[in-house]
């Protein structure tokens, strides 16, 4: 896998992995695992978890997932910007390094939209992945987002992504809904549904 911190001059010190780098070698390989979990929190103030709901994905519907992340064409890389490596970070007893970045809402939106026409948007027993049955509703209500990915330091496997959306009503005067979505892949002798 990829190496994602480089040594650089005198002492040891180590310059930031690129997030580049880091982003595109999580999703290189094949899955450790042939399971993943999804939780999803709604968020409050200060993103203070307020209610969370934990999916577990078929091997299927999460080799589709990381088939989706990984496309250049319409993949993670494409629907996101101002992407920085923020250090690292321990993630269920792993050293990883954290990528941060803005996701492009209306990049996103047409991503799904095209995943969606040409059938990448179906798990291998016909349903639509996750969210992609709301689309017209996410279309007209998604005005932000932003991503961290978690990778391990030592490899570039993939450890976590957060997908954390704005979901605005625009008919009233709350303020938006913050949504949290966080992808880890998960023991498959755990089973899924």
């Amino acid at each position: 896998m990829l190496a994602v911190t480089v040594q650089a001059g005198c002492g040891g010190d180590s310059e930031p992995a690129d997030p580049y780098d880091v982003l595109n070698g999580a999703f290189a390989e094949e899955a450790d695992r042939t399971t993943a979990e999804v939780e999803v929190a709604s968020l409050g103030l200060e993103d203070q978890t307020l209610k969370t709901r934990t999916l577990s994905l078929n091997p299927g519907t999460y080799r589709s997932i990381r088939e989706a992340i990984a496309s250049p064409q319409a993949g993670l890389e494409a629907v996101v910007g101002d992407i920085e490596t923020e250090g690292t970070e321990e993630v269920e007893g792993v050293e990883t390094t954290h990528v941060s970045g803005k996701l492009k809402t209306d990049e996103l939106i047409g991503a799904l939209v095209v995943a969606n026409q040409n059938g990448a948007g179906i798990d291998e027993n016909g349903d639509p992945l996750p969210g992609l049955s709301e689309l017209g509703k996410l279309q007209d209500t998604l005005v932000d987002g932003d991503f961290d990915l978690f990778a391990a330091t030592e490899d570039g496997g993939f450890e976590r992504l957060d997908l954390t959306l704005s979901l605005d009503d625009r008919e009233n005067a709350l303020p938006p809904t913050r949504i949290r979505f966080s992808l880890t892949e998960s023991d498959p002798s755990e089973g899924s549904i």
